[in-house]
């Protein structure tokens, strides 16, 4: 009977060990998914998977767009609540920017956000964004006619953010769904007259309209919608593309075809690191083609990526500007890491240098090093303004250069050859003679321009109402050079005649 009486305790016990668990650690608990295929849309081929650069838009529109994404604190208000950001280019051309926040296509999120509240997400992102559309409208035969649809995991690769693990790839993907429609809340009004080629747009245009974007999840046993694992954007160019974008118009001279390149390693800079840089890196190569000679102030770099308030920021307050000074450099230097060429013209201070410097055309065994090592002592007084209209000639990376030379000779090759106008002639022995004295007068060189003096330079700024500065911006010289020339007391050089010429259009 104990017997008996201790194997049923025994069977208990045993029964308690497996039920409790009470000397085993528990069993974690793992969920199964069930994994199906899912049938995503045709999309667009990811950017800068064969190549390292792609050819992208690079119109007014564009240009002046990524400087809206760029500096919100320029944005001005219209009237109470509404706000707008003007980019003029001279001649009575300028893009007008506004905020489109209450579309049918857009979402909720979007609609019940003020303006202000939509500015505050702009960015170096967001000008990342819309830079990747300009790739992607470029691919385009009719980019006003043809929207194009991207993967969201495309897109997170083209901007970098793989790189990071600050977010899952959910969240990683409803970032980007979220900035895409950001991105879409821009519109703008252009005026803009190319010769003959009247290009305005003078109702409000979104640059890019977000029609829809589809999310795809991951089913899940134990959650009603799973785990977002893709995105699908659908973009539509906006109007402007039938302007600045048409290759076919451009042939028969009723529109622009402008274009430029862009490199996958400017989307690798880490924006949380070298946010100064990549905004740097954007302007430059979307302003390759307007500036092939790449001659800069270094006012006119900042303002092309810094409001005017951080520019004035810094200007006024002591302890900002020697901190900004390294800040500077630091992103000239991170661009040098991914192709970039920066010289310093002669004339730039050389206290003012950073130590990776590189005059032009002087060699490095000519160079005394203790002469050229980083100088220790503070900066001297006044060294901002100085150092703001000091000269730096910049260099896009070699693939860009290359591609953009190759590109513009293909280009010249299309065009048709010019053939000499000859009158009708009834006579084929007048007309043979008429093409004779064409021929002849081949070899007679033109007279020359009369030299430009500092009277006709202020008169031509000033019917362009323009600043002295505004003019030393355009033509990379800083504004006493500007003064003296307009007041005679500096002669204009060959060069600098021929570049005042066609900046002033004379």
């Amino acid at each position: 009977m104990g017997t008996n009486i201790d194997n049923t305790n025994a069977k208990v016990d045993a029964i308690q060990l497996e039920i409790f668990g009470l000397n085993c650690p528990q069993t974690p608990v793992v969920r199964k998914r069930t994994r199906k295929a899912i049938n995503l849309p045709l999309t667009e081929l990811p950017l800068f998977v064969n190549k390292d650069i792609e050819m992208m838009a690079t119109g007014a529109p564009v240009i002046s767009a990524t400087q809206a994404y760029l500096k919100p604190p320029d944005w001005e208000k219209y009237n109470e609540g509404s706000l707008y950001f003007s980019k003029e280019f001279g001649k009575g051309r300028f893009v007008e920017f506004f905020i489109l926040n209450n579309q049918k296509q857009q979402p909720e999120f979007i609609t019940e956000q003020a303006e202000p509240e939509i500015l505050e997400r702009y960015g170096v992102m967001a000008a990342r964004l819309h830079v990747l559309f300009a790739a992607y409208a470029a691919r385009q035969e009719q980019p006003w006619k043809d929207p194009f649809d991207l993967r969201g995991t495309d897109l997170i690769k083209s901007l970098g953010l793989h790189q990071t693990h600050r977010m899952n790839k959910s969240a990683k993907l409803k970032a980007v769904a979220d900035l895409a429609w950001i991105v879409g809340t821009l519109g703008a009004k252009i005026h803009w007259y190319e010769g003959e080629l009247n290009l305005c747009i003078r109702h409000t245009s979104p640059i890019w309209t977000i029609l829809y974007v589809e999310e795809f999840y991951q089913p899940d046993l134990f959650q009603e919608t799973g785990e977002l694992i893709e995105v699908v954007i659908r973009v539509m160019p906006g109007a402007w593309t039938e302007k600045f974008l048409n290759k076919q118009d451009e042939q028969s001279k009723k529109a622009l075809y402008q274009y430029g390149f862009v490199n996958s390693d400017i989307f690798k800079l880490n924006h949380y690191k070298h946010n100064l840089a990549s905004a740097l890196a954007l302007y430059l190569v979307q302003n390759r083609r307007f500036h092939p000679k790449g001659t800069y102030r270094i006012e006119s770099l900042l303002r092309g990526i810094l409001s005017q308030e951080k520019i004035e920021e810094v200007r006024q307050k002591k302890q900002y500007r020697s901190r900004f000074f390294k800040q500077f450099y630091e992103a000239l230097e991170a661009l040098t890491e991914i192709g970039f060429k920066f010289k310093f013209a002669p004339s730039f201070p050389k206290v003012l240098l950073p130590a990776w410097a590189e005059l032009p055309d002087e060699k490095t065994n000519k160079l005394d090093p203790i002469e050229t090592a980083p100088l220790e002592q503070s900066l001297p007084k006044g060294f901002f303004d100085t150092w703001l209209n000091s000269v730096v000639i910049v260099t896009a990376p070699l693939k860009i250069e290359s591609a953009m030379k190759v590109f513009e000779r293909k280009k010249r090759k299309a065009l048709p050859p010019k053939s000499p106008k000859v009158s009708k002639q009834s006579n084929p022995t007048q007309k043979l003679e008429q093409v004779e004295i064409i021929d002849s007068q081949t070899d007679v060189q033109p007279e020359p321009y009369p030299a430009l003096t500092g009277e006709m330079v202020k008169q031509m700024r000033q019917s362009q109402g323009w600043t002295q500065a505004y003019l030393a911006s355009k033509i990379g010289k800083s504004v006493s050079w500007v003064k003296l020339v307009e007041s005679g007391r500096r002669k204009i050089n060959e060069s600098s005649q021929g570049t005042l010429r066609e900046i002033l259009g004379i």
